[in-house]
């Protein structure tokens, strides 16, 4: 009898509410997804993410591990808050290697033995019928058994999944195969996550990226993205610019947009920076606003290194700001992402959006949001705007 108690939306959410709003609710049941990555990253991070949203979820996930036991894969599982641990079952493929008895109603006694693997946890998915499956992870199967043998593991896994309406996930890190097994693995595949982690500045950053295989299906660029405890993974940016002309309200778009905010002024002008910590709508970023007059532009020039993308906040009310606008933005590059905030536009004379991409220059298609930022009006929509180029949604 199914372990589900609740009706199934068709699709899972990955609890990322701007990518989940890319795939129209998350990702369709059934389906295969790949977590891949050529080296060691925090894909394993996300897998868990995406078992404990569903649980949360009233959904029922089934997790094989082969590396760690279930006892501590549970308790690492706490970082990510509460949630119902009945709707996770484990395959235990851990104790058998360790030489202890196992405790869990799935277990695999022998891995060496391929066709026990692939039986014990077929019958889990038939038994179960979890709505996620988490399979952490097949370089272990690739590892200890010949490529053939492991790709009809694959499709087998893949087919009691299917019958079972579950989204399987599959994470693979590739230490052997070449492009003809790898593409082996990508046309079993309905989507890919790709993982990629390097360091910049002594830190950590972790990024992913998502692409439906099917003909005209989705690819986002590639999002940074953190974990937090009892949140789980977040999109993160870790530098946001906003930036325009002088008295355009930036460090009231900072304000409004931040849980916590400092800013640097002098007689009520902003002479250094402005910086705040967001977390809106599923989004994380620091955002740091720069002073606009032109003596400070070495300031500018500082913190426009390694920017994510920018809100740019001009005066709706004065044109005669937009040449120093339009500079500005020239100094960060042609290719960064930007949203153009027409600011102020609550006062007489605010220009339309058209009239300022007419006077500006803008190229067509270019987001103005307009915005009242003393009233918080416009200014978060925004930030989702440009998060969606960020990452390639939009």
């Amino acid at each position: 009898m199914s372990a589900q108690a609740v009706h199934l939306p068709d699709r899972a959410r990955t609890g990322i509410p701007i990518l989940d709003e890319r795939l129209q609710g998350g990702f369709p049941r059934p389906s295969t997804l790949l977590f891949f990555s050529e080296k060691p990253t925090e894909k394993r991070l996300f897998a868990e993410h995406f078992a404990i949203e569903g649980a949360k979820g009233g959904e029922t996930c089934l997790y094989v591990d082969f590396y760690r036991a279930p006892q501590l894969a549970r308790r690492e599982f706490t970082r990510f808050g509460s949630f119902p641990q009945d709707r996770i079952t484990f395959v235990d493929a851990t104790s058998s290697q360790l030489l202890v008895p196992s405790s869990e109603a799935y277990h695999i006694d022998d891995v060496s033995d391929l066709l026990e693997i692939l039986a014990v946890i077929e019958r889990a998915i038939d038994e179960r019928r979890p709505s996620r499956v988490i399979i952490d992870s097949m370089e272990f199967l690739a590892d200890r058994f010949s490529k053939d043998d492991v790709f009809q593991g694959w499709r087998r896994l893949i087919d009691a999944a299917r019958r079972a309406g579950s989204v399987i996930c599959l994470l693979f890190i590739n230490w052997t195969y070449r492009d003809r097994e790898l593409n082996t693995i990508r046309a079993m595949s309905d989507f890919i996550l790709e993982f990629q982690s390097s360091m910049r500045g002594g830190i950590i950053r972790n990024t992913m990226r998502v692409s439906q295989l099917e003909a005209g299906g989705i690819k986002t660029n590639w999002i940074p993205y953190t974990f937090r405890d009892f949140a789980g993974v977040t999109v993160y940016f870790p530098r946001i610019l906003v930036t325009g002309p002088f008295n355009a309200g930036k460090s009231t778009v900072v304000q409004t947009l931040s849980e916590k905010a400092v800013s640097i002024d002098r007689m009520g002008t902003t002479v250094a920076f402005d910086y705040g910590n967001v977390n809106v709508m599923g989004i994380e970023a620091e955002v740091f606003g720069t002073p606009g007059q032109e003596r400070f532009e070495f300031i500018f020039k500082i913190f426009a290194r390694e920017v994510n993308g920018v809100l740019l906040v001009v005066d709706a009310t004065r044109p005669q700001d937009f040449e120093r606008a339009r500079h500005m933005l020239a100094l960060v590059g042609p290719k960064l992402p930007y949203v153009v905030l027409a600011n102020k536009t609550d006062l007489p004379g605010a220009l339309p959006s058209e009239e300022i991409a007419r006077q500006m220059g803008l190229a067509e298609g270019t987001p103005i949001v307009r915005t009242v930022a003393t009233r918080g009006e416009g200014v978060r929509e925004a930030l989702l705007v440009l998060a969606e180029m960020i990452i390639g949604v939009r």
